[in-house]
Parts: structure tokens; C-alpha cells; sequence
């Protein structure tokens, strides 16, 4: 009788329950709304993650950084040294990573042991590993490079013009072998290390030609939205944006002429300067 009452009651109401469930319409509503958020947030996620990556690159070099101090310090205010043959055309012990990112044959036969781009060696032989033995700090994040399906164990380089010594022709420029030696640039306008490109790293030295007759010998990243890091000599680091095409599309060895490229001029103005 109970349910014959709660039925009869309902039918006279003309009242009807609610179902379960939604109807396709109200599905699709939905679909299209999660759609519209995704298609809001995603970018921002994405710049988000990108913008994560890139500070941690800095940080990997405001490492490399305080090792540099700490070997200057050490030694009497030399500079550790980027260039990878002694004057004899002997590996440099002094140089502050070993080998060579691209396994060129010439590491294989004067540094035999540390030639291959996915050996630690590479690192531990280096100057800088004594103060600071985590691999890590010498790759960059966002660098997908690797050997033989193996990440390479380096991202960046140090300027060439920093412990180094000149290119062919151009004994006009000042190489800075001293911590004293650093006043044009300033420290605080003259960069040590940078993050290279992938398909421009090989040895830790980075050729800046001063002149711009060789054209771009050695390439800035692009892998952080055209921007690439820059540790400067007075410990401050630096965000760089590519702003010449020639530079954002960089993808292999361009030995050629790159006039008025503003982004190469930067790096002239604060990688040396005329004596």
C-alpha cells in the first residue's frame, strides 16, 4: 500500500524525478569547455616550464662561476685556461674541461681517454671539477644533444678570449690571462661562459671572431626561445635574446660573413677588446 501511495501520489503531482547522468548535449558542452581552458593554460604551462629550465641553466653556470672564482684565488689571480692545446700542441693541463663535445679524431690522439662526448672524464680532468664534483651544473636542461642515444655530459663553453689566446690575425685583441687583466670590458660587461649551441659545441673553448671576416665560428643555444645565459667575469648572470634571423635559425658550422648582425656585435663588445 506504502508504494502504491508514493506512486499514485507522483502520477497526481504531475512532479517527475531527476535522472542520473548528463544528457550528450550537456557532454559536449562540457568537452568544449575543458577544451577551451586547455587551450588557454597549455601556452602558459609551456613558457612556465621553459622559463624553469632557463633559470636552472643560470644556476648551472653561477656554479661554473664560483669554481672560476675559487681556481683564480688559488692561483694567484691566473684565470684558468679555455684553450685546449698547450703551446706545444699537447693537451693543456690547465684548461678547465677536457675533450671534445663533437668526438673530433684530434682529442683521440692528444687526450686519449677523455675523447668521447659522453665520458665524465671529460670533466673530472678538468680544473674545475675539484670544487665542484656534480656533473650536472656542466649541462644544460633544455639540451636534448647525445651520442649514440647518451646525453652528452657538457652545454657550455667558456670564451675563448678568457685564459685562451687570439685567432689567426687577430693579436690586436686583448686575451685576459689575469683576474687583473679584466678592465676592457669590465667585469661586469665581459662574459666567461655561455651556453653553446648543440650543433656548434665541441671543445670548451668559444671563438668569438673579433673582426668578422671568419663570420659565427662558434653559435649562442637557442633552445630556451631564442635566448641563451651568459656568466659575467664580475659573477652576475645574463639572459641574452636572439634578435638577427641568421642567429635564431643557426643550425650547422656557417663559416661566413654575418655583417651587421647585432646579435654578434654584442658578443664582440663584451668578449674583448682592441689594445
Amino acid at each position: 500500500m506504502f508504494k502504491s501511495y508514493l506512486g499514485s501520489g507522483a502520477a497526481k503531482s504531475g512532479r517527475t524525478f531527476p535522472r542520473g547522468g548528463f544528457t550528450l548535449v550537456e557532454l559536449m558542452i562540457v568537452v568544449a569547455i575543458i577544451s577551451i581552458l586547455a587551450a588557454l593554460l597549455l601556452p602558459a604551462l609551456s613558457k612556465g616550464k621553459i622559463r624553469a629550465k632557463q633559470t636552472s641553466c643560470m644556476n648551472n653556470l653561477k656554479q661554473q662561476s664560483v669554481c672560476w672564482f675559487m681556481y683564480t684565488d688559488d692561483n694567484q689571480g691566473f684565470l684558468a685556461e679555455s684553450y685546449f692545446f698547450d703551446s706545444t700542441g699537447r693537451p693543456n693541463p690547465n684548461v678547465w674541461v677536457r675533450g671534445s663535445m663533437d668526438d673530433h679524431p684530434a682529442f683521440a690522439k692528444l687526450d686519449a681517454g677523455v675523447l668521447d662526448s659522453t665520458n665524465l672524464n671529460t670533466l673530472v680532468r678538468g680544473k674545475f671539477w675539484h670544487y665542484n664534483q656534480a656533473p650536472g651544473i656542466y649541462r644544460c636542461p633544455s639540451d636534448k644533444s647525445h651520442t649514440a642515444g647518451v646525453p652528452r655530459v657538457r652545454s657550455y663553453a667558456m670564451n675563448g678570449w678568457m685564459g685562451g689566446r687570439p685567432l689567426a690575425g687577430q693579436d690586436k685583441f686583448r686575451v685576459f690571462l689575469r683576474e687583473s687583466d679584466i678592465t676592457d670590458p669590465t667585469p661586469s660587461r665581459a662574459w666567461v661562459f655561455i651556453d653553446e649551441h648543440e650543433k656548434s659545441i665541441n671543445d670548451g673553448w668559444f671563438a668569438v671572431d673579433m673582426t668578422g671576416i671568419l663570420g659565427l665560428l662558434d653559435a649562442p643555444a637557442t633552445r630556451h626561445d631564442s635566448k641563451f645565459a651568459l656568466a659575467f667575469a664580475d659573477g652576475h648572470m645574463e639572459n641574452w635574446k636572439l634578435l638577427d634571423n641568421r642567429s635564431r635559425m643557426w643550425t650547422e658550422l656557417p663559416i661566413q660573413d654575418n655583417p651587421v648582425n647585432v646579435d654578434w656585435s654584442r658578443l664582440q663588445a663584451a668578449s674583448s677588446s682592441r689594445r
